[in-house]
């Protein structure tokens, strides 16, 4: 039995191992279920600095490999990553004890996006001295800069900001990487290691005919512009072309902003956009209009001026290189949508004007950083990149994944030690019933859960907060605890003697225990409730945490202890 159970098991459950920041949502997910709210967030920022923000923005590849999809929909997890961080903040902001000085090597990370203030967070958190410098007034990078406060509130990446500089990250401000400092000037000045992780902050071009017509303004701009509050003119009719998320937030921007009418134009068909479902939605609720299948031919001026944008009508191939089907032109097919303002939102590229020459890459495709994907190292020694600046446009969550591995790669390279040893490339081992959720659409697998807070005044506020307590606490019992670590099934002895008790009284037969059961203790009986096989029960305690109707309890267990010991479980 053990070492069929062993075959089966991987070292994370399917929504941390698609986590690009490896954290830990079992355990997190399990303390809300108890109501251990504070305590979540200790457990989420273990992993990464941001849960406010991730708990907001983040594309949740997590959801998506749920394995509740399997029964229903996936675990809200997203959603009770935010609730536990908004919780934290209704009490005050928390204030982080400085971490002492363990090393004296300096560290410098260039650019304060998530991937730069993320790798300062772990290299502070082993006791270094950290500085990140940034070139813009305001730390954040385009969590600050491109995402609009009605997605991402600015006093919620102050608030994370803030809690990394009190562990003891030192960040300068107005400071230009390749003008006011260089990779030369840093090691001059006593840095031992340098992380580059200054982002794609250019938006791509369109490359067709009309494009520098006056009233043309990249989405990165535009947002740009308005998150430092400088003055935009929106048209009354606006295009928007692309289909990511940038593209919808801008087409809501100019929405809100004055435009009477906003379209969005996009090349592939609906199910193809990278934006998130839920978002899409959102822009359909402001009025924003979609036209699928369409790709700009030209923009068409008049006296200096965007008059319309001509478009070809498309037809989708085979899959290309990102997995989605290409777009193919029609031909003859030219038509025109009369606007008079154009926001291209195709992407971000690297202002490589600034990187170094003997580091940018000799390739003519892809990244125009020479990086090691498994160590993050450049070609100079002690020089180290990741995020957008080394992979392309990616997501906040996939930088914070950078962050992390490059926090681990510089440590070991200021301790002397093999930066290769036991890092290989993550390959997740799937079981049958992991793979299913791949079979399903975004859509299904995704659902709303009723646990985001609305606009409501204080007091409102405060009594809503308690009703959202009551609804997490329910969507977190959801969770299937599908990951109990390969070790403790391994040595088959954690809490050997206390066994699972099962109240026939409270039992619905929901078969949530025996789902979760790592070594297949309980089954139904013939009055349909769970009952426990106490010659196979090891006493994990997963079983009596994850029954939504507490109707399991340990011997000799408090709730206290089996809270203890399935994080103990849980633990890497």
């Amino acid at each position: 039995m053990t070492e069929k159970l062993l075959q089966e098991v991987r070292k994370f459950p399917p929504c941390r191992a698609a986590c690009p920041a490896h954290v830990n949502v079992q355990a997190y997910v399990a303390l809300i279920q108890r109501g251990k709210f504070k305590e979540a967030v200790e457990v989420i920022r273990r992993d990464m600095p941001f849960p406010a923000i991730c708990g907001r923005v983040c594309f949740s590849p997590c959801e998506d490999a749920c394995a509740r999809v399997n029964l229903d929909q996936a675990v809200a997890i997203r959603a009770l990553k935010r609730l536990v961080a908004d919780i934290e903040r209704e009490q005050g902001r928390v204030v982080a004890e400085p971490v002492p000085k363990k090393y004296g090597e300096k560290i410098a990370i260039i650019g304060a996006g998530p991937a730069g203030l993320t790798a300062a967070y772990e290299l502070a958190k082993l006791g270094y001295p950290v500085t990140v410098f940034e070139r813009m007034d305001e730390p954040g990078g385009m969590m600050r800069y491109c995402i609009p406060d009605f997605r991402l509130e600015k006093f919620v990446v102050a608030n994370e900001i803030a809690y990394i500089k009190d562990i003891g990250v030192e960040i300068k401000t107005g400071v230009e990487f390749g003008k006011d400092i260089t990779i030369k000037s840093l090691k001059e000045d006593g840095y031992k290691a340098i992380f580059l992780s200054i982002g794609t902050q250019l938006g791509m071009k369109l490359n067709v005919p009309g494009e520098d017509l006056e009233g043309v303004i990249n989405a990165v701009d535009f947002l740009r512009a308005i998150a430092l509050e400088k003055k935009i003119t929106v048209g009354e009719r606006v295009a928007v072309i692309g289909g990511g998320n940038t593209a919808i937030d801008a087409a809501r921007m100019a929405k809100k902003l004055g435009a009477k009418e906003v379209m969005i134009l996009y090349r592939r068909s609906r199910e193809e956009m990278p934006a998130l479902p839920h978002e899409v939605e959102l822009a359909e609720k402001d009025g924003i209009k979609f036209y699928f299948l369409v790709a700009p031919k030209q923009i068409i001026g008049e006296n200096g001026r965007v008059k319309a944008v001509e478009c070809l009508r498309m037809r989708l191939g085979e899959p290309d290189e990102s997995g989605r089907r290409r777009p193919i032109p029609i031909a003859f097919s030219e038509h025109q949508y009369e606007v008079d303002m154009v926001i291209p939102a195709l992407g971000q590229i690297v202002e490589t004007s600034i990187l170094p020459p003997e580091l940018i890459s000799k390739e003519k495709r892809g990244p125009p950083l020479q990086v090691d994907p498994l160590t993050l190292e450049t070609n100079v020694p002690g020089v180290f990149a990741g995020g957008d600046v080394a992979t392309g446009p990616a997501s906040i969550i996939e930088a914070v994944g950078a962050g992390k591995r490059a926090a681990v790669s510089i440590h070991r390279y200021l301790r002397g030690e093999d930066l290769r040893k036991g890092v290989e490339e993550e390959k997740i081992e799937e079981t049958t019933w992991v793979k299913d959720w791949r079979l399903l659409e975004k859509k299904e697998r995704r659902y709303d859960a009723p646990i985001e807070k609305p606009h409501l005044s204080f007091e409102e506020a405060k009594e809503y907060l308690e009703k959202l307590k009551r609804q997490a606490r329910f969507e977190a019992f959801r969770c299937l605890g599908c990951g109990p670590c390969a070790e403790c099934l391994a040595s088959m002895d954690l809490c050997e003697g206390d066994k699972a008790v099962v109240d026939e009284g409270k039992c619905v037969g929901c078969n949530v225990c025996a789902v979760v059961c790592p070594v297949g203790a309980i089954k139904k009986n013939e009055k349909g409730v769970a009952q426990v096989n106490e010659d196979l029960c090891k006493g994990c305690g997963l079983c009596a945490a994850r029954c939504p109707e507490r109707a399991i309890t340990m011997k000799k267990l408090s709730d206290e202890q089996i809270i203890t010991m399935v994080l103990t479980a849980l633990e890497r």
